[in-house]
């Protein structure tokens, strides 16, 4: 069995209320194993024999069926998610930047990578990497200056966004969880 981590769109936010309580329940009737969660935003650790596209799929058609409103779902292996954390794509971070990661289905095309990180201005900067955009923002995230649905549209597929301090919580997490 692989250890992945979803990053799930859409959970305890715009009204759509979930405990993690039943986050956890869901994937484990789902079928994966070891599941736990971190935060209320909808971070899942699990394990499980499905590829990560397959797990995207099924898992979100089944949230969305069994929670009542769209979840969209991005599967990263255990090792990806530590690739991502240890990733430093900013020369430069000022006092006070936030660092942001939105996870992707895949790498975009070279028009929607230009696209995306023409977006970066004075207050936010963005670049891609591979299936991950990169987002540092002076300030918190209620700082910027990008509106998350014009990022989509520039990049062309839907994505969601985490603090990049919980993505690097995350990987301790599957640390300590593995030994």
């Amino acid at each position: 069995m692989a250890r992945y981590v979803a990053f799930l769109g859409s959970i305890n936010v715009g009204g759509h209320r979930v405990t993690m309580d039943r986050l956890r329940a869901e994937c484990e009737a789902f079928g994966l194993r070891n599941v736990s969660t971190f935060i209320a935003s909808g971070n899942v650790i699990f394990e499980s024999v499905a590829r990560p596209a397959t797990l995207e799929r099924d898992l979100a058609a089944t949230l969305s069926d069994r929670l009542g409103f769209p979840v969209t779902v991005f599967v990263r292996t255990a090792a990806a998610v530590v690739a991502v954390a240890a990733r430093e794509p900013f020369d430069e971070m000022a006092g006070g930047d936030r660092q942001y990661v939105g996870f992707l289905r895949e790498a975009p095309s070279a028009l929607a990578v230009t696209a995306t990180q023409a977006l970066s201005n004075a207050q936010d900067t963005l670049t891609i990497v591979g299936s991950e955009v990169h987002w540092r923002i002076h300030g918190g995230f209620a700082d910027s200056s990008i509106k998350t649905a014009i990022m989509a549209r520039a990049i062309g597929q839907p994505f969601t966004v985490r603090n990049m301090t919980s993505v690097r919580k995350l990987v301790v997490m599957l640390h300590d969880a593995t030994g």
